[in-house]
């Protein structure tokens, strides 16, 4: 074998080295700069994946979370689904409120409770933050800037949207089937109330009005409306052409002229007496004439169902088809 020279063996060995570098820059490279997203388990066999969120940043993961923090209901709600309680760092503050949440239990089990901000966040050293998409740009940027992984999802607007976030979040967490599970058993309640509404007629469909502590809302292109038409109703201000931000004038309620009103059970603002609200309602002179008013149909739906975009929100499609068609539950 041919032996190099001394004075030439540090410029062989330079070379030797800078083709190795550059051997698995290209390696990397190709992987880091390809469009395809790995998901979980098949990175290497070393459990590491990579997924994008909502937004297209792409969230990258050396295992399955096993500190996770949730930023909203809807998250604690799915996320208490498809994980076992060991691997959440912390829920939000109101996973604890029965007005609002639907796992009140279950969140016993967690107790790390956290809010909106980074100060609350950032101490419980979380390897997975599961975020909405509502939340400012800067914070989520604060908290990656800290050194966090965040995984924005989008807030849905339809029933169909919400198995969607419950299936991006199980794969992020790394839990896929546990989503379809969830998924599932979405799609079979909602069946068991379809079975119950669908040999209404068109014409004998019952027209509600979703009346909050701000007034009648909730119209076009809003949740109320997919629930509505899940469970066999007509949404009065959709019908009326309000948009879903849009607020019902009382003018506008009696021209609709409902069968049912849904009130709201949770005082979001902790000052509002709801039954000296609905009596205000049942009472109010200038509504005399609406049907729902006459029939005395003022009927609170808990807003953990009603107001859900997690996998609960079926529930309220049952709400309010039991509401309209009790003879049929």
């Amino acid at each position: 074998m041919m032996r190099l020279n001394s004075q030439w063996k540090p410029y062989f060995l330079h070379t030797v080295i800078l083709a190795v570098v550059g051997l698995l820059l290209l390696i990397t490279g190709g992987c880091i700069g390809s469009n395809s997203i790995n998901p979980p388990g098949t990175d290497s066999g070393s459990g590491s994946y990579e997924l994008a969120d909502s937004t297209g940043y792409v969230v990258r993961l050396p295992q399955k979370p096993q500190r996770i923090v949730s930023l909203s209901i809807s998250g604690d709600e799915i996320l208490m689904a498809l994980v076992a309680p060991r691997r959440i760092a912390a829920l939000t503050y109101l996973a604890d409120d029965g007005g609002i949440s639907n796992i009140v239990e279950q969140a016993k089990a967690i107790p790390g409770k956290v809010r909106g901000n980074a100060e609350s966040v950032i101490p419980t050293q979380p390897d997975l933050v599961l975020m909405p998409d509502w939340y400012p740009a800067e914070f989520t940027q604060t908290l990656r800037d800290a050194g966090l992984t965040v995984y924005v999802y989008k807030t849905p607007d339809t029933i169909e949207e919400v198995k969607q976030s419950v299936r991006q979040i199980a794969r992020v967490v790394g839990e896929e089937e546990a989503g379809e599970q969830v998924v599932a058993d979405m799609d079979r309640q909602l069946t068991q109330t379809s079975d119950r509404v669908k040999h209404i007629a068109a014409g004998e469909q019952k027209v509600v009005i979703y009346y909050s502590l701000m007034g009648g809302t909730n119209g076009k292109d809003s949740t109320f409306e997919d629930i509505c038409r899940q469970a066999g109703v007509i949404n009065g201000a959709a019908a009326a052409g309000l948009g879903r931000g849009a607020l019902l004038s009382k003018e506008q309620l009696v021209a609709i002229n409902p069968d049912i009103i849904i009130l709201p059970v949770w005082d979001y603002t902790g000052t509002t007496d709801m039954k000296k609200f609905a009596d205000d309602i049942q009472n109010d002179p200038a509504l005399q004439s609406v049907k729902a008013i006459q029939d005395r149909q003022l009927i609170a739906v808990p807003d953990r169902h009603f107001n859900s975009t997690s996998q609960y929100i079926v529930q309220a499609v049952q709400d309010i088809a039991q509401a309209a068609y009790p003879q049929y539950f």
